[in-house]
């Protein structure tokens, strides 16, 4: 057997070649009277002052928080300090580790609540970094959190609405349909509307008192974390999760975002041309949000869609078809579309619907409005790397990204490795090897990963964001158990749409260009024939991709329809 393998300590100890020997002597009893003295005080001020009992219980939360760090520091100390008879056996013991660590810290986050429910979504979508230990137990902090109690429930009603419950609703279902890390969600039947049925939001009130001190904490603990560790590149959570959290916790802003989304969506519904819906709202307040009810369930639940004859992998082109005219034509996208903020139901209405499903998208907190010149270049990007162009990567990965190691940010932003980049072949389906070696190799190259995030604009990191919460839903969706296998064929699709909005975007700016470059100049033969060129090649690419996904579909369809000859004929 080989010499046993040691792993590299990257942290830090203490040395005192004189240590202080420990009295031995009784406790001293001046000591025990000062000690029942301020806990005494203590007691008194924690149930008699209102300021005393908040300072308390933040000191109990930052507590809280600093052991949770210190129990994940020791874990991860006692196994690097570790000898090893073979690389195999350090890779077990570090995945026990990770695992024993989320589960750690997820216990933590969930009795902390807030703003660390919201630390733990963050942690649960950087798949692109962190090993499935962390990121498959976080995930559970989509949306399953623990509810407001009821007399909280009501008294937020009072200070934020004026009224009791019982004067706004004729029924009010006191078990939340769904709770996240900001809020919950409740049904109920509006007074005097004859009985409509709404969807109730209700910010945490624990939120108002401690955001600021959890904040703080977060920011301290990172600090903290990259003193210690020079090459920790995450500081920027702290950053990212201050500019958005005041956001996410104004409803009134959030009301505004999802008016704003279905208007640009809003001729689309009309003409049949997209599967979305965004529910009316009613009326909002800072911590309450009043909307249209809509039932149904997570886009994740291929259970759900079975039972009512919905076919998945059309749900994923409608949902990247949507999402694509949000980033590339709209530049206003939402930033947060876990499974748990999107349902899927049976089509309200079938003869006027475009499948026989609806795509409804919810939780509209967390939005960003693309600069027109952030949005041309992530369309070029996304064009150059569906094509394998690496020439066309590496222009606009620094672009967008403002990185130069092109290679690396192009594994980061699909989730795949260079090789199947460099190749045009990200319509394949992700192999367990290839999603083992991204995972080996995103541990390898941590440093230089941080290092990119830490450059990139917040904005950008956002999108990373939901680039990969899209990846996610997709794969969900085009598993070959989750329909039949001549559905599963139709997995390329996905780039097929991309490309088609990546290219409309860029032929628009490039109209727009060459039209005000005329208006300036007046009549150019140079200009025009630059427009007629820009606009065949623009169109032929539509035409020969649309043409692409039309025989799909035909296919597909008609795969299904010998697949149900068959079973009726045995």
């Amino acid at each position: 057997m080989g010499q046993p393998l040691r792993r590299q300590q990257y942290y830090f100890s203490s040395n005192s070649n004189n240590p202080t020997k420990r009295n031995r002597r009784g406790f001293p009893w001046y000591l025990g009277l000062a000690t029942l003295g301020v806990g005494g005080i203590a007691t008194t001020l924690y149930y008699t002052s209102e300021d005393a009992r908040h300072l308390f219980t933040a000191l109990q939360r930052c507590g809280t928080a600093g052991v949770i760090g210190s129990k994940v520091a020791y874990n991860y100390k006692v196994l690097l300090s570790k000898e090893y008879v073979s690389d195999e056996a350090y890779q077990l013991a570090k995945r026990e580790c990770d695992k024993r660590s989320a589960e750690t810290v997820l216990k933590g986050l969930q009795s902390l609540g807030g703003i660390y429910i919201k630390l733990g979504q963050h942690v649960s979508a950087m798949v692109y970094i962190l090993p499935p230990e962390w990121t498959d137990t976080m995930s559970v902090l989509q949306d399953r959190c623990d509810p407001t109690p009821e007399e909280q429930v009501r008294q937020l009603f009072i200070s934020d609405y004026g009224e009791a419950i019982e004067d706004i609703f004729d029924e009010f279902d006191w078990t939340p349909i769904g709770v996240a890390s900001l809020a919950q969600v409740h049904k109920a039947k509006l007074k005097n509307s004859g009985g409509r049925q709404v969807a109730v939001k209700l910010q945490h009130p624990v939120l108002d008192e401690f955001c600021r001190v959890d904040m703080e904490t977060v920011s301290f603990i990172i600090d903290v974390i990259k003193k210690a560790f020079p090459e920790f590149g995450f500081a920027w959570l702290a950053d990212e999760m201050r500019e958005s959290l005041p956001r996410e916790l104004d409803f009134v802003h959030e009301a505004q975002n999802s008016k704003l989304v279905g208007q640009n969506f809003a001729d689309d519904i009309k003409h049949r041309r997209t599967s979305l819906l965004v529910p009316e709202v009613i009326w909002a307040k800072r911590r309450i949000l009043c909307m249209e009810f809509i039932e149904g369930s997570r886009i994740d639940d291929l259970e759900y869609m079975k039972q009512h004859g919905i076919n998945p992998a059309q749900v994923s082109a409608e949902f990247t078809e949507a999402f694509s005219k949000m980033i590339f034509l709209h530049g206003f996208v939402h930033c947060d579309p876990h499974p748990g903020n999107v349902i899927i139901r049976p089509a309200k209405d079938p003869k006027h619907s475009k499948y026989n499903f609806d795509i409804v998208l919810i939780d509209h907190g967390l939005y960003r409005t693309l600069p027109e010149q952030l949005r041309i270049d992530y369309a070029q990007l996304w064009t150059s790397l569906i094509r394998g162009d690496e020439d066309g990567i590496r222009k606009y990965a620094k672009r967008v990204g403002g990185t130069d190691t092109y290679q690396l940010f192009a594994s980061i932003l699909t989730g795949r490795a260079w090789e199947t980049v460099s190749s045009a072949n990200l319509s394949t389906v992700r192999s367990s090897a290839e999603i083992k070696r991204m995972s080996a190799g995103a541990m390898e190259y941590l440093v230089d990963i941080a290092d990119i995030l830490s450059r990139l604009p917040r904005i950008a990191l956002l999108l990373l964001k939901t680039s990969d919460l899209l990846r996610h839903i997709d794969e969900v969706l085009r598993t070959p158990s989750s329909s039949s296998a001549a559905v599963s064929q139709d997995d390329h699709l996905t780039y097929v749409i991309m490309g088609r909005y990546c290219a409309k975007a860029v032929w628009l700016d490039t109209r727009r260009h060459l039209l005000n470059k005329l208006s300036q100049i007046g009549f150019n033969w140079q200009v025009l024939k630059a427009l007629a060129t820009s606009w065949w090649h623009y169109y032929s690419l539509a035409v020969m991709l649309w043409l692409y996904q039309r025989a799909s579909r035909l296919a597909t369809a008609k795969q299904q329809v010998e697949q149900q000859t068959k079973k009726i004929e045995q």
